[in-house]
């Protein structure tokens, strides 16, 4: 068997032939090969791929050294062709041929890069076929490499227009008229195409092949077989599909991605380069700003970077302008039909375009093609298969998905492995076949009945990792299914049973927003006259609940569709969505500042979880009374509960068990909440070891809710707190990254006013101290006041660091009211520190007032066992004492606190208390004896 091989990958052959075995160096070859020029490796890895090709099943004789070149085994010795049998054509046999490429060369944009590589693959391969749906610019590209590699062919170059030709049978006429060959067309045949070419050398350019795909490759095969210096190059829709081919598909221009903005950057992307010199061809003083810049980056988007689109669009922009443009795109086949004149009729409107591609599909293919379009995201195997199972079988559907590839109208997904998509244009053709024959509305039941198929294993649990990203591919789908089915003509229980099972992806994703909207919408269809499955009700009405938790919805909202889904479950005799009804109302409680709440409704999810004999249920159980215990003020309780819920064994489940119960990792949430407690008694070493552990479990496990909570509750306060300002600094850029990036508009005032806080203690009030009032305006109007009194205290600092003191003053008795009403006491005993220092630094003389205030936060946090804030305001306290000539007393308060904390923890008040104890003595009336002021 003969294998067509290319002129430089066959001197490669015999050049490694030739060394019998031995190593030839890379170097060795392209000095042999390419005698005298300056080529680079990754051509010779081009040709050395062709050679493998050739060599077929025999392709392990070829082997490469690592780093050095290549060897050559087995037996090896030469031969002839036999020359074919063939009519006569009479042609002198050593006159070479003419080149009829056009005069008149059209300017290629973005194709520099695709034209180098195909000038190797060229002289490599002695077949290649150029494919890719119709306006791709298969037909420009090729002329152009074929004008580019004409001198190896000695300018010997035929040009064979199959277009417009209406039936295969005049496939070899047109090539024997390209070629100049006197014949009877009757007697023209590939074979004897083949024979009048002999040995000359010759690049054969048959264009346009697809709809005479059999006949144009008997003519490919024929040359290849018996023309020993011809090559070919096809362009088609789809390969040749013969021996020795080289099928290289023709890529799309670059577009900008949807988050590009910078002009500059926007017009580097070819796509955009198209149209802007498109348009300006036409409208002489066009002039695209950063603005229009913009909206042409969207058409190219919306237009998948197909250059014949992109033409017809610019085409329209010179004359109706880019606005109107991107507004009407949605009517692409009626604003797309301004082709030039001299072009083909297909390529003068999009919709010719794709009649083409269309009309020379099999039904079988036309079917799925349109079915296929019901999917916007994309889709898999499976759901292709599932689109047709009432009329083709797996392997059948197989079969036709591959030849729509095969055929450049269906492309693999670059962003996801084992999914394929149609471009936009495609699929918006492939939607209207659909519509004119009647059939979106069963497509469209069949695509929604698949995703509802592919969610239903999920069933209440949360997505597993690995099942995140592959159900994360379906939203798009997922969209356009519920759009569907609550649509006049959909299917509302359908709509509602996707709805609800979607839920967990919504939430894993952190889309909460758009979770909350798709359930409202669902929630709207249920009537006295729908039925469904009871239990749907009372998921969708607490999946509700948890996703405004996470949203900027209000506190009300949440709690009134919590007790609905909660009064449902409860009807249902339900304990598994009775714990996540009531989980959601403990956060609801928890979030909205009501910790005395919080802390019975904790004790309530417990009982309950104590009944579903579940111990991983007890562990969450335990976990909200000690945070919701924490926050009221009783740290020893909060650290008892906190650290049982961590004790996996004392429950009967594995140790180190990483526990997920409603999308939350237990584990890390019981963890970051240990951490405060363990700073407020005083563990400072033990709290920052616990808040960096459960930082760095969220983010081996890939958690990013996780990995909020962790920074929002333990990593960013601890670091505030103990004034580590490089680390705070870190963690709340890392967390407002996060947020951003996520989009999750629940946590952006948790991020002002913890950055807020940093400014503050940074010094940059004016800037903290906006911050703090833009978070606390918004969770404040949206009824969330968790720790909002310990970031009112901070708002207080700041404005008088500022010498604000009224405003101050205003400020922190707003957080104590707040503190005392809600039972948030945590930091009770801060807010009197921070009220003391604000009324002495309005009348220095009164110091009654502040001690006071003073004696109350110290006897507070006293009570609590929160050796944290008695230090703060026992160094508060001390540091008025050595200012008024009481050394001694000062002492005697902060010294007993001081030395309960490990020598080498480094904070404010700590560093204040050392330095007064290592002061001299100074008796009461031997005058003012100062120290430095600086506490907290």
């Amino acid at each position: 068997m003969t294998v067509p091989i290319g002129s430089r990958a066959f001197e490669i052959l015999e050049t490694l032939v030739g060394s019998a075995g031995l190593l030839v160096t890379k170097h060795d070859l392209i000095r042999s090969v390419w005698a005298g020029l300056t080529v680079e490796d990754n051509t010779l890895q081009v040709h050395i791929s062709a050679v493998r090709k050739a060599l077929g099943e025999d392709r392990n004789l070829l082997k490469t050294v690592s780093g050095r070149g290549y060897t050559l085994s087995g037996d090896w010795r030469s031969g002839h062709l036999d020359q074919p049998a063939a009519a006569p054509v009479p042609v002198p046999v050593d006159m070479p041929f003419s080149n009829n490429l056009p005069s008149v060369r059209a300017s290629l944009i973005g194709r520099e890069d695709c034209l180098s590589a195909l000038t190797d693959v060229l002289s490599a391969y002695r077949a290649t076929t150029l494919v890719g749906i119709g306006g791709i610019g298969k037909t420009k590209l090729a002329i152009e490499l074929a004008r580019r590699v004409a001198p190896s062919f000695n300018d010997s170059v035929a040009l064979v227009e199959l277009a417009t030709l209406q039936d295969a049978t005049g496939a070899a006429s047109a090539t024997a008229r390209a070629l100049k060959l006197a014949s009877n067309e009757r007697q023209v045949t590939p074979a004897s195409i083949a024979q009048a070419i002999g040995t000359r050398r010759l690049l054969l350019v048959l264009d346009n092949c697809e709809h005479v795909i059999e006949a144009a490759a008997q003519i490919a095969s024929a040359v290849l077989r018996y023309c020993p210096n011809a090559a070919v190059l096809a362009t088609s829709r789809e390969g040749l599909r013969i021996e020795g081919e080289y099928i290289a598909a023709i890529p799309p221009l670059t577009v900008p991605r949807a988050d590009a903005h910078d002009a500059e950057l926007l017009l580097r992307e070819s796509a955009v380069e198209l149209f802007v010199a498109r348009t300006r061809a036409l409208r002489a003083g066009f002039v695209a700003g950063a603005a229009e810049l913009q909206k042409i980056a969207a058409i190219c988007r919306r237009l998948d970077g197909i250059p014949l689109a992109l033409e017809f669009a610019a085409a329209r922009a010179a004359n109706l302008g880019v606005d109107t443009v991107l507004l009407r795109l949605d009517k692409r086949f009626e604003l797309l039909n301004g082709g030039r004149r001299d072009q083909l009729p297909r390529h003068q409107t999009l919709r010719a375009t794709l009649d083409w591609s269309y009309d020379l599909l099999a039904p079988a293919e036309q079917s799925l093609l349109c079915r296929l379009a019901m999917f916007p995201a994309g889709f898999t195997l499976d759901a292709a298969i599932a689109m047709m199972e009432d009329t083709l079988s797996r392997s059948d559907v197989i079969e036709t998905l591959f030849n729509l590839v095969g055929k450049s109208l269906v492309s693999l997904d670059p962003s996801f492995e084992g999914r394929w998509r149609l471009l936009e244009s495609t699929r918006a053709y492939a939607l209207e076949k659909l519509e004119d024959a009647g059939l979106v509305n069963e497509v469209a039941r069949r695509q929604a009945g698949f995703l509802r198929h592919v969610i239903a294993p999920l069933g209440d649990s949360s997505p597993a990792p690995d099942d995140i990203s592959r159900f994360g591919q379906e939203i798009g789908n997922v969209h356009a299914a519920l759009d569907w089915a609550f649509s006049p003509n959909g299917d509302t229980a359908l709509g509602i049973e996707l709805t609800a099972g979607f839920v967990p992806v919504w939430m894993q994703l952190l889309s909460f927003v758009e979770c909350s909207t798709r359930i409202e919408r669902a929630l709207a269809h249920f009537s006295a006259e729908f039925t469904c499955v009871p239990k749907l009700k009372a998921q969708l009405y607490v999946a509700m609940g948890f996703a405004l938790l996470n949203t900027t919805g209000s506190a009300d909202r949440m709690k009134g569709a919590l007790s609905i889904g909660l009064a449902l479950a409860e009807e249902l005799s339900d304990l598994e969505l009775q714990l996540k009804a009531v989980w959601t109302l403990w956060s609801y409680n928890l979030n909205s500042g009501q910790y005395a709440e919080a802390r019975e409704v904790g004790e309530r999810y417990l009982e309950i979880a104590l009944r579903t004999g579940n111990p991983a249920n007890e562990i969450v159980g335990r976990r909200l009374i000690g945070a919701a215990t924490h926050f009221f003020g009783a740290q020893e309780d909060a650290r008892r509960d906190l650290t049982l819920s961590l004790d996996h064994a004392a429950h009967g489940l594995d140790d180190g068990a990483n526990q997920m119960w409603f999308l939350l990792n237990q584990s890390v949430l019981a963890k970051a909440m240990l951490a405060r407690v363990l700073l407020l008694q005083g563990k400072i070493g033990q709290s920052r070891s616990l808040a960096a552990e459960c930082l760095q479990e969220a983010q081996r496990e890939k958690d990013r809710l996780a990995v909020a909570y962790a920074l929002r509750n333990a990593v960013c306060p601890i670091a505030l707190m103990t004034h580590d300002l490089v680390a705070a600094d870190r963690a709340i850029s890392s967390l407002l990254e996060l947020v951003t990036r996520e989009g999750i508009a629940f946590w952006t005032s948790w991020t002002s006013c913890l950055k807020g806080q940093l400014l503050i203690q940074q010094g940059k009030h004016g800037d903290g101290i906006a911050l703090l009032r833009s978070g606390l305006k918004a969770r404040t109007e949206n009824g969330w006041l968790m720790r909002n009194p310990e970031f009112l205290g901070s708002l207080a600092e700041g404005l008088l660091a500022s010498g604000e003191a009224a405003k101050a003053l205003a400020e922190v008795e707003e957080a104590l009211s707040m503190a005392r009403q809600g039972s948030q006491l945590w930091c009770l005993a801060d807010l009197l520190r921070i009220k003391a220092e604000i009324l002495l630094a309005d009348d220095p003389s009164d110091l009654s007032r502040a001690e006071v205030l003073l004696a109350e936060g110290l006897s507070v946090a006293r009570d609590q066992q929160c050796r944290f804030y008695e230090l703060n305001v026992a160094a508060a306290w001390a540091a008025i004492m050595a200012k008024s000539n009481r050394q001694q007393m000062a002492v005697h308060l902060v010294g007993p606190v001081s030395a309960l904390f490990d020598q080498e923890i480094d904070l404010p008040a700590l560093a204040f208390a050392r330095a007064l104890a290592e002061m001299p003595r100074i008796s009461s009336h031997d005058g003012d004896g100062s120290a430095p002021c600086t506490c907290h």
